[in-house]
């Protein structure tokens, strides 16, 4: 500061030194400083402080222009992405940077007191927009009832579980817990791939559930696993769907209830009921022996005296096993063969006969009645031919009913042969692996001496055949319309009822029909007049 004033005094006197000798100028010089200098300071010194003070109130009016356009136009950013998005209360959307600054500058024009700073406004609005990351927003109240009635009841029983599961997935999304493991059941993995392939498309990160493990490897650490119910029988179809209305709000939701609960764990801890915290945490809280435990207080029980006639051989015993986890909802945590040890451990056991003996289990009888049942009326083809018998889970179920109630089975049968359709299909899949099974219902490539269906529908389509011939003496063949499968299913159905036979599905019975009439079938669903004759 000194410095310059001395500089500006030594110049002063280096004008007077320099035109002392011009009149003229030493007098234009005098009256400059005198004169014209103070005027313009006072000039500048005006100006500058309207200046500061218009830039002062731009400043403010610029910043209150911004807050309010924040608040009004939710705007969000991903940096990953590099990609905007739109919050309107009740939705989110992907928005793109242009839609954004055609607003801003049309609502700029109407502000009309920061025309002049439009362009400065603009920058700094998106470079403020730029850091507001979208998993800091916080949704509306309909925004979380909207995913999580889509969720609940169709793939959670409860919205404890469903919001259990949106926290899960917003600790992934914001990298939370990497270490810990979440045990699904495996027809549920294909819901978690949609939701990955959402992911990707709405917020641009992959792999966002790759600790949602369908199947117990050894090497995981129990006090890592957590369990998580979804479910599975849900139409994927319908998921997808879901996804893609609801997908970006799922995720947005997913992230807010990770940071609001700090992580799935801590919501287990504070958020949810003690059954559910306890089926969640039950590998964490359990070691395998008491695992083991609890198996056998639900399912063994032990002769109080010692009798060799009560066992159960290992093959029933790992069935039982698979009927306990799949009753509490659990993952096979234990391999079969560390299973076998530990029961081995715990119960005396017959190494000729595999089986471990003087216990027996509340699932015996059932399991028992359905393999004679099988043994005795069931037939597996080993190769495919066309019109090979197939059966539905019910008629199954139904022919096992009917089956034990016989005379001849009533000293043979502990049970009164009612079995679930789903407990059905577990025994077959158990016990007999290689009998096809198509979408948990259609039993493919077997026989059953209680039932013969292809000789019944057969029967029926001869006497059906038979009445149209003697229709035949009194029209012509060419007077003869269209047969529908329709009408002939209706008259194969009153055949049965006539007979007291049982009815096959219209499904099997055209099946069976198409097959064996196949060059007499007319637009897939017609019989031709050739096959009357």
């Amino acid at each position: 500061m000194e410095e310059n004033i001395l500089k500006c005094i030594k110049n002063t006197e280096f004008l007077f030194s320099k035109y002392q000798d011009d009149q003229y100028m030493f007098q234009r010089l005098q009256y400059h400083l005198l004169h014209i200098l103070p005027v313009t300071l006072e000039n500048e010194s005006k100006n500058h402080k309207q200046r500061v003070t218009r830039t002062h109130f731009l400043m403010n009016e610029q910043q209150f222009f911004i807050q309010v356009f924040l608040s009004k136009n939710q705007y969000y950013y991903l940096p990953n992405n590099g990609c905007f998005y739109h919050y309107d209360g009740k939705n989110y959307f992907t928005i793109t940077e242009d839609d954004i600054q055609h607003e801003l500058l049309t609502t700029i024009s109407k502000d009309k007191t920061l025309m002049q700073w439009k362009h400065k406004t603009k920058i700094n609005i998106i470079k403020q927009i730029k850091e507001r990351n979208l998993f800091t927003s916080t949704p509306e109240s309909e925004t979380f009832q909207t995913v999580l009635n889509v969720l609940c009841p169709a793939f959670f029983f409860n919205k404890q579980e469903a919001k259990y599961f949106l926290t899960v997935i917003g600790d992934n999304i914001l990298k939370k817990n990497p270490d810990l493991i979440f045990l699904i059941h495996s027809k549920t993995k294909k819901f978690i791939n949609e939701l990955e392939n959402i992911a990707y498309y709405n917020i641009g990160i992959t792999n966002i559930v790759p600790n949602l493990i369908t199947k117990y490897h050894e090497n995981y650490d129990y006090d890592k696993c957590r369990l998580l119910k979804i479910n599975e029988t849900v139409s994927l179809d319908i998921w997808t769907d879901i996804l893609k209305k609801t997908g970006l709000n799922l995720l947005c939701v997913a992230a807010h209830y990770s940071n609001r609960y700090t992580s799935s764990d801590t919501f287990v801890l504070n958020h949810v009921n003690e059954e559910l915290r306890n089926h969640i945490f039950y590998l964490k809280n359990n070691k395998q022996q008491e695992i083991i435990n609890h198996f056998c207080e639900y399912s063994i029980e032990q002769s109080t005296t010692s009798s060799s006639n009560l066992s159960i051989n290992w093959k029933n015993m790992h069935y039982i096993w698979k009927q306990f986890i799949s009753n509490y909802s659990y993952p096979s945590m234990i391999y079969s063969s560390s299973l076998k040890t530990l029961l081995r451990e715990r119960f005396s056991y017959d190494e000729e006969r595999d089986a471990f003996i003087n216990i027996t289990s509340k699932y015996m009888p059932l399991t028992s009645d359905f393999m004679l049942f099988w043994e005795k009326t069931i037939t597996v083809i080993e190769e495919s031919n066309i019109g090979d018998e197939e059966f539905e889970m019910d008629e199954i179920c139904s022919l096992f009913k009917k089956w034990t109630l016989l005379p001849d089975n009533a000293s043979l049968c502990l049970t009164c042969g009612n079995i679930p359709e789903h407990e059905a299909v577990k025994l077959i899949t158990h016990f007999f692996p290689n009998v096809e099974i198509v979408e948990n219902k259609y039993l493919l490539n077997v026989r059953c001496s209680m039932w013969n269906k292809l000789t019944d529908i057969q029967q029926a389509l001869d006497v059906f055949k038979m009445m149209k011939q003697g229709e035949k003496a009194i029209e012509t063949v060419s007077e003869f319309s269209l047969v529908s499968l329709d009408q002939v299913y209706q008259f194969y159905c009153t055949n049965c009822n006539k007979n007291k036979t049982r009815i096959a599905s219209k499904r099997y019975f055209e099946k069976y029909v198409s097959t064996v009439l196949a060059t007499h079938i007319l637009f897939e669903k017609f019989i031709s007049n050739e096959w009357f004759l």
